[in-house]
This record gives structure tokens, sequence and C-alpha cells, in this order.
């Protein structure tokens, strides 16, 4: 899920940064979400809310979800951030979470073996595989050789901000590279000691004695990957265009509305249009929406559905793989299953 991209609208600013400079704690931090009508790009907010209502099942982070045999689960709209806004759940998502017999989240993080453990400490997947790397990247076959030089050095400020050398582009492989832009700058200053939701998730089951599926290995976006180069490159432009420097949060204060809203279409058509402004193509994102949404989708439905037949399962997935004709609204309902959304208090009805 895309989310934590959806902070710029009319608000990026083109400027120079060392790093991620642009992103301060007074950037990043939103205290009370409101809804900016001047960071939507064109063709404005009024367009995009049109377009929002053909999106299907654009509205709601919350579902029930009822088996052919009458088995009843829960499916919740996640956003990967630690905003206090954010992992405020309401209670009926919270207590259904507590009640339930497996909570299903995108995947474990929580190493099952001592082997697990050492293993994790070096993913294969990251690298060029040649003995010596540098000499592994031919001209143009770069990770970043199909960006622009701006939005490159906004790639390599990334890199080097997370610990890794100006060499990054030499050393990482193309889905390397990709994984290194899918984290959020905002979360720098709070990893490792305020959750994001979806391990804010993943502790309260712990805490109520639920035990967690992962409904796709920690390492499957490597392994994916491996031999998906285009699709890495996809998704590296995506998420560059995200790394451009913002001049405040009136983006990510909208971005928490609207999720508070369960406006999730608009969500998606702003960012559709955002991409665009930047991007000048629709590409990127139908080939990044095509492997991190519609594919996984299919795999996150296969892994939970014998849990969804036993009944009591709750799962939660970044809000962005609710909606639309591929999303898991749709796909539980061409398995069978009956999907009504449960509206909170707050959200658009």
């Amino acid at each position: 899920m895309r989310v934590w991209g959806l902070v710029c609208g009319a608000l990026c600013v083109v400027a120079p940064a060392t790093a991620q400079d642009w992103a301060t704690r007074e950037t990043c931090h939103v205290e009370r979400p409101a809804l900016f009508e001047e960071v939507f790009p064109a063709p404005g907010l009024a367009a995009l809310e049109t377009r929002a209502t053909e999106v299907l099942n654009g509205r709601g982070r919350f579902w029930q979800v009822t088996a052919p045999n009458g088995a009843v689960s829960h499916l919740w709209g996640t956003f990967h951030a630690s905003d206090a806004a954010v992992l405020r759940l309401p209670d009926p998502v919270k207590a259904t979470l507590e009640a339930s017999s497996v909570v299903a989240l995108e995947y474990d993080p929580v190493f099952p073996t001592r082997q697990a453990v050492r293993d994790g400490q070096y993913v294969a997947g990251q690298f060029n595989e040649a003995s010596d790397p540098f000499a592994a990247v031919a001209p143009g076959d770069g990770p970043l050789d199909h960006l622009s030089d701006e939005m490159a050095g906004w790639v390599l400020d990334r890199a080097i901000e997370l610990g890794w050398s100006e060499d990054a582009d030499l050393i990482l492989s193309t889905a390397g590279m990709a994984g290194i832009v899918l984290g959020d700058p905002c979360e720098d200053f709070a990893s490792g000691v305020l959750p994001l939701q979806d391990d804010y998730l993943q502790l309260l089951a712990h805490l109520a004695g639920v035990p967690v599926l992962g409904l796709e290995a920690p390492d499957a976006f490597y392994d994916d990957l491996a031999t998906r180069d285009e699709t890495a490159r996809a998704i590296i432009a995506v998420y560059a265009a995200y790394l451009q420097p913002q001049a405040d949060n009136r983006g990510r204060s909208t971005s928490i509305a609207l999720y508070g809203q369960g406006r999730i279409g608009l969500m998606q058509v702003w960012d559709q249009a955002f991409l665009r402004s930047v991007l000048a193509s629709d590409a990127p994102l139908a080939a990044t929406d095509d492997y991190l949404l519609n594919f996984r989708n299919t795999r996150f439905l296969d892994t939970a559905e014998p849990a969804l037949k036993a009944g009591g399962a709750f799962i939660g997935v970044g809000a962005f793989h609710l909606p639309g004709a591929n999303g898991m609204v749709e796909g539980l309902r061409a398995r069978g299953y009956e999907v009504e959304r449960i509206v909170l208090p707050g959200e658009a009805p």
C-alpha cells in the first residue's frame, strides 16, 4: 500500500535537499488530521471526488466477511504509519481483533527459529550476485538509470540516509533498490520505538494471545522481484516520486484525515493524479499496482482462505488492497463470500 506517498499534491517543492533534510519532525508530525483542498493536483478535489465514486468499494475500512458455510470473519484496511491518529483504532475494530481466533497480516516479521534470526540479518535478494558487484551493472542497466538525474538523486539520498554508501546503485540489485524506497522518511524518527499500525495490530494480537498468520513470507518481495526487473523499476519510479521534497505537512494531514473517513477510493485517485503530474505516465503505477496490489491480493486470499472457512479470522492489510475490481472485497465475493461494510464512527457514509 502506498499511503505514505500521499503527502505532496501541489505542496511539493523542487529544491535542493541533502538526504531527507526536508522530512523534519515539523513536516512529518500531524497533531489533528484535517483536509486541505489545495494539496490536490489537477483536475482538483471536486473532479477527483467524482472519479472516486467510480472506484468499486471505494469507501470503508472495516468489512464483515461471511463464508458460504456461515463462518464470520473480518477484513480491516490498515495505514502503514505510526501517527497517533492512525494508531487510535476504532473500538469495534480493536474489540474484534482481540476476540478473533487468528490475526492475518501481510507478513509475520517475528522470526520463528534461531536459524531464521541468523538468516534474517542478510537478505541475498537485495544485492548484485556477482563476486565483483561494481562490474555487474552494465551502462543503462542500473536500478536508477530509468529515472531523471533529479529523481535518481532523491533515491540515492534516501539510500544514504538509511546507511548505504554513495555507490548504492552499484551494490544493490534492482529489487534491493525498490525495497529501499518503500519506507516512509517520516517514520525514521520513531523507527524501533513506535509501531506502524500493522505492527500495532500484531502487538495487540500478542497481548490477547491470538496467533498471527503471515499472508506471505517476509522475503517474498525480493523473491518475487528477482526475475521482475521491470516491475522493480516501476516501483522505484513511483516511490521516487514520493521522495520529492515537501514544504509542510498539509498533504500528510489530508491523507490521514481521508483514511479516518474511510474514503480510500479518493485517496487512490489522488495518488493517480499526483503520480501522473510527476511521472507524466500511468505506466509505472499500473505495473506497481499489478504486483503490489493485484498479484499479492490473490496470494493473500489463497493463504487466508482456510482461516476464513473456519471463521473468527481478523485480516489486516493495507487499505489500498481493499477497493477496486481486483481488490480484496471483490476477490472474496468472487470466491463465494458475503462481504458487508461496517460503517465506523467518523467515516463517510
